[in-house]
């Protein structure tokens, strides 16, 4: 086990699944105590497993009720870390000496390489009659599959969006380095779903979630609203 106890690794996975989450949500997810709850995030803060905050670092803000708000957590890199495919480090050296040997523009191809094979194996999947929510529901669900964790919600700032959150990025140490490989991404998310994909925050670079906000507008829609706007 990751985490030492099963009950601390189901823990993990769910923080890594629906996180930032306070801890009475996550003893309701669990089924279990939120004394325990906290008795483990507790050992898991001080381990630097786990940070704590007043309000959402990252994804849609909940609702607030009165009195003190209640403290929301999250895993950190270093808790994410037990989730990693055990060959990242080859990953990562593999493609940094690619990088050195060949140049950034292989690397640039090798990346878009990757994105088409998404584009390829997410593709047949979509049904391009499906509205934009279902859409999204279904690339949410087939990253899941691969390792991203993936969840939805409505977005909380343009109208029109929704919140595509990546809690896990299997290839965030190469990423860090290459940032080819979440442009190569991006790319691959606005043709499959065939809106504007915009990313806000990505894991590589320092967040604790790949946050993307996908426009429910079609592209032609965008447009001549921008012309409207223009004219005035």
């Amino acid at each position: 086990m990751e985490f030492k106890t099963v009950g601390r690794d189901r823990l993990a996975r769910e923080l890594l699944k629906s996180g930032p989450i306070t801890a009475s949500d996550l003893a309701d997810c669990l089924g279990i105590s939120a004394v325990a709850v906290r008795k483990h995030l507790d050992d898991m803060e001080t381990k630097s497993l786990v940070e704590s905050h007043e309000i959402a670092p990252f994804g849609p803000a909940k609702p607030k009720g009165r009195g003190r708000p209640a403290r929301v957590y999250s895993l950190t890199s270093q808790g994410r870390d037990f989730f990693e495919n055990q060959y990242q480090a080859l990953a990562q050296d593999a493609v940094s000496f690619m990088a050195s040997t060949y140049g950034n523009k292989v690397v640039k191809e090798f990346a878009m390489s990757r994105a088409n094979e998404m584009l390829k194996k997410y593709g047949s999947k979509i049904n391009q009659k499906q509205s934009v929510q279902e859409k999204v529901e279904v690339l949410s669900n087939s990253l899941s599959k691969d390792g991203f964790a993936a969840t939805t919600e409505k977005g909380s700032g343009p109208t029109n969006t929704i919140q595509l959150c990546q809690h896990n990025c299997p290839i965030a140490h190469v990423a860090e380095k290459h940032p080819e490989f979440c442009d190569a991404e991006l790319e691959a998310f606005n043709e499959l779903l065939g809106v504007n994909v915009t990313r806000i925050s990505t894991i590589a670079n320092g967040g604790n979630i790949c946050t993307s906000l996908v426009s429910t507008l079609s592209k032609n829609a965008v447009s001549s609203a921008q012309q409207h706007k223009e004219k005035k």
